[in-house]
């Protein structure tokens, strides 16, 4: 799993448009410059946008605004051993350059990130979502003229978005306004991804960007709902995390190589973000997947286009 960045989409099949099927454990914070619909085809997970948090199962369908930093992880309910088997989710990517000669104001529209659900009628809900698989089935069969079908349904699913949804237009001086915005943070997290193994502090970072050490700490609070010392500190777990994968590493190494000044300090940082001692978390979650195992400190598994297919057709029945 690479690390919390900006990230930048390519578009391997239709212009402005990607599609995956993902099961994931966990994906840290990221942010990038498209439009992200997640549908959620088995189990239930965890998404964090900005401060906000939504948990969600089979069948949600959340939209993701561009620039919005997120993070997704797989739900820690033991009675159904969610984490275990993990989400597994449809995820569609628009560019907000998509079909902008015929309808401009994409380029420069705002979205209110969240549940379609909360936003949608019942047969609404219904019909997106039939837009949002028939496109993805489309996506990955490639059959004859898939392209003209997938752009047909995803400029549909879209009315309804802007139909629905909360938005606003941005003018050029507002839009420049959020990119200096999102390379900073980009340059934040990449500072503190370079340096949480070793000691980090807020008053460095705010002196390279030239700010108040008040206004990065509510730069922190609003983008992400936690403090700086709450954010490195989550780093810091991750990276336990990954080192749990090497079996020969103890709890002892993998605490400082993250990090943490001391194991007991580790060990309250895991029983407040998990309820579980390192441990504990390590003998329960250590082997993530049914199958072969992925790379090493990998937790998320994206499916190739056959296997995709499957997923969602197995989602909708068929």
């Amino acid at each position: 799993m690479e690390s919390s960045r900006i990230e930048v989409v390519k578009y391997p099949k239709v212009k402005h448009i990607k599609m995956f099927v993902n099961k994931i454990k966990f994906v840290e914070n990221h942010l990038h410059n498209d439009f992200e619909i997640l549908l959620n085809l088995t189990g239930k997970g965890i998404l964090e946008i900005n401060n906000a948090t939504y948990l969600y199962g089979p069948g949600d369908i959340i939209f993701i605004n561009s620039g919005d930093v997120h993070s997704i992880s797989s739900h820690l309910d033991e009675d159904n051993k969610s984490r275990a088997s993990g989400p597994t989710s449809l995820f569609i990517q628009i560019s907000n350059h998509f079909l902008r000669e015929y309808f401009p104001q994409i380029h420069s529209s705002v979205f209110k990130s969240g549940n379609l659900r909360s936003s949608l009628s019942a047969d609404d809900y219904t019909r997106i979502s039939k837009l949002f698989t028939d496109a993805a089935i489309a996506y990955f069969s490639e059959t004859n003229y898939f392209q003209l079908d997938v752009v047909a349904s995803i400029s549909k699913a879209l009315a309804y978005v802007y139909r629905h949804l909360d938005y606003k237009v941005i003018n050029e001086v507002q839009k420049e306004r959020i990119n200096r915005k999102k390379s900073r943070m980009e340059r934040i997290i990449s500072y503190i991804d370079a340096n949480f193994d070793s000691q980090i502090r807020l008053e460095d970072i705010a002196t390279k960007e030239n700010l108040s050490v008040t206004h990065l700490s509510h730069i922190f609070s609003s983008s992400f709902g936690m403090t700086f010392q709450e954010f490195v500190n989550i780093k810091r777990m991750e990276q336990c995390i990954r080192l749990m994968a090497n079996k020969e590493k103890t709890l002892l190494e993998i605490s400082y190589e993250s990090g943490f000044s001391d194991s007991k300090y580790m060990n309250k940082m895991f029983l407040k973000r998990f309820g579980c001692t390192p441990k504990e978390y390590r003998k329960k979650y250590g082997t993530y997947y049914d199958g072969p195992a992925p790379e090493t400190g990998k937790f998320e598994l994206i499916y190739n286009d056959q296997d995709s297919l499957k997923a969602v057709e197995k989602y909708i029945g068929k």
